[in-house]
């Protein structure tokens, strides 16, 4: 999963794509991930909000599509299984929304363990974190 000269970015503000060096592009996904950390642990407080939901989903995937076009298969994969996930949640159904957002903050976790190895507390099974997010909620 090397890092090449140049990569693509986002801002997680404006979402403008632009070139960063490799390094930048480490420290803004984890920025990007640290954000969506955030949102998720709000989504896990309101089940219920839709709102919220779309958010953290189009989120996900402006940040699948950046990863996409770096050749970062894995973090793509995992990126879109999220936003697709939430797509699907019924905002009435509390029990398969908490469960996609325990989920998706397991992805999460593993986009930065994938990113950068020696974060603590990461580095769960991609497999296992895809196989729940397939399931039809």
């Amino acid at each position: 999963m090397g890092l090449h000269a140049q990569t693509l970015t986002i801002d997680p503000q404006d979402r403008i794509v632009k070139f960063v060096p490799p390094a930048q592009f480490k420290r803004e996904a984890s920025d990007w991930m640290t954000s969506m950390t955030d949102q998720l642990h709000r989504l896990e407080e309101r089940p219920d909000d839709p709102q919220l939901s779309d958010s953290i989903s189009r989120d996900m995937e402006t940040f699948h599509q950046v990863a996409r076009r770096r050749g970062l298969r894995e973090i793509a994969d995992l990126a879109m299984r999220v936003a697709k996930a939430l797509e699907h949640v019924d905002p009435g159904r509390n029990d398969a929304a908490r469960r996609v957002v325990a989920l998706s903050l397991a992805a999460v976790s593993q986009i930065q363990w994938l990113l950068d190895p020696s974060v603590q507390g990461a580095g769960e099974n991609a497999r296992r974190i895809l196989t729940g997010l397939l399931t039809k909620w």
